[in-house]
C-alpha cells in the first residue's frame, strides 16, 4: 500500500466520502433530522456520522481504492497544472508561444516513449529522466515569461531617438565653452549612454530566451526520435540511451542556470522586473 502521509489520508478519506453510499446516508440523515426535529433525529445524524467513518476507515484499508484515489488526486492536480499553464502560454509573445508549444508536444511524447516502453521496469528507470523534461519544460516557460517582460520594456523605448539624443548632446558639448556647462552635458551624455547600453544588454537577454527555447526544442526532439529508434527488449541499450539522455539533460539544465542569471540581472536593469 502507498505510503500513508496526512496528505495521502487526507485524499483518500475525502475521495471515501464523497462516494454515493456516504453521502446518501449522511444527506438522509440530515432530512429525517430537519423534519423530526426531536431526539430521533439526532439520533440518525450521529448514526450517519458514524458510519461515515466506518466507511472512510473501511477504505484506508483497501489497498486497491487508496491507489485509486491517490491516482485520481494526482491526475486532477495535472489537470489542474496543465490548465495553469496553457494560460501562462497564451499569454506570451508569438515567438515564445509557439516554441513554448512545440516544446511540450515533445515532451509528452518522450513521456508516453518511455510509458510505453516493450520492457517492464524501463518507466521506472527513466523516471528521473522523464522528470527531467519536465523541469525544463517549466524553467523554459519562466524564461519566456520573463522575455514576455524584456519586451515590454523594449517596446516603450525607441533605440533611435536614443541615439539621437547623444548625437546632439556631443554636438552641443563640441561647441560648448563654459566648464560647468561642459560638465553637466558630459554627465547627460553618460547618462544617455548607460541607457543605449541598457537598452542593449536587454535586447541582448530576450533574445537568448529565444535561442535557448529553440535549442530546448531541438534537444527534445532529437531524444525522442533516440527513443523511437530502439525497438529493442535489451535493457542495456535502455540503459545505454538513458545515460545519454541524462548528460544531455544535465548540460541542457546548466546552459539553462547560465541563462537565468543573465535574464534576471536584465530584469533588474533600469527596473523592467
Amino acid at each position: 500500500m502507498p505510503e500513508k502521509t496526512w496528505q495521502h489520508w487526507f485524499l483518500v478519506v475525502r475521495r471515501a466520502l464523497r462516494a454515493p453510499l456516504p453521502l446518501s446516508v449522511l444527506v438522509g440523515a440530515v432530512l429525517f433530522a430537519v423534519a423530526d426535529h426531536g431526539f430521533a433525529g439526532g439520533l440518525a445524524m450521529a448514526a450517519a456520522v458514524v458510519f461515515d467513518i466506518i466507511y472512510a476507515l473501511i477504505r484506508l484499508n483497501d489497498e486497491n481504492f487508496v491507489r485509486s484515489a491517490l491516482r485520481e488526486a494526482h491526475e486532477q492536480q495535472r489537470r489542474d497544472e496543465l490548465q495553469k499553464r496553457t494560460f501562462r502560454i497564451e499569454e506570451l509573445d508569438v515567438d515564445s508561444r509557439l516554441k513554448m508549444k512545440t516544446i511540450i508536444k515533445l515532451q509528452n511524447e518522450i513521456q508516453e516513449d518511455v510509458e510505453n516502453s516493450p520492457i517492464d521496469g524501463v518507466a521506472a528507470g527513466l523516471a528521473v529522466t522523464v522528470e527531467q523534461t519536465q523541469e525544463l519544460v517549466d524553467r523554459g516557460l519562466a524564461m519566456a515569461q520573463k522575455r514576455r517582460d524584456l519586451l515590454r520594456y523594449l517596446s516603450k523605448t525607441d533605440e533611435s531617438t536614443i541615439v539621437t539624443r547623444i548625437d546632439a548632446l556631443k554636438a552641443k558639448l563640441t561647441d560648448e565653452q563654459d566648464l560647468a556647462r561642459k560638465s553637466e552635458l558630459e554627465l547627460s551624455i553618460n547618462a544617455k549612454q548607460q541607457e543605449l547600453d541598457d537598452y542593449y544588454a536587454i535586447n541582448h537577454a530576450a533574445a537568448r530566451v529565444l535561442d535557448q527555447l529553440d535549442s530546448i526544442e531541438c534537444s527534445f526532439s532529437s531524444l525522442r526520435a533516440r527513443l523511437v529508434r530502439i525497438k529493442s527488449t535489451d535493457i542495456a541499450e535502455w540503459t545505454a540511451a538513458n545515460t545519454e539522455l541524462h548528460t544531455e539533460l544535465s548540460g541542457l539544465n546548466t546552459a539553462v542556470d547560465a541563462l537565468e542569471q543573465s535574464v534576471n540581472e536584465a530584469l533588474t536593469i533600469r527596473g523592467t522586473s
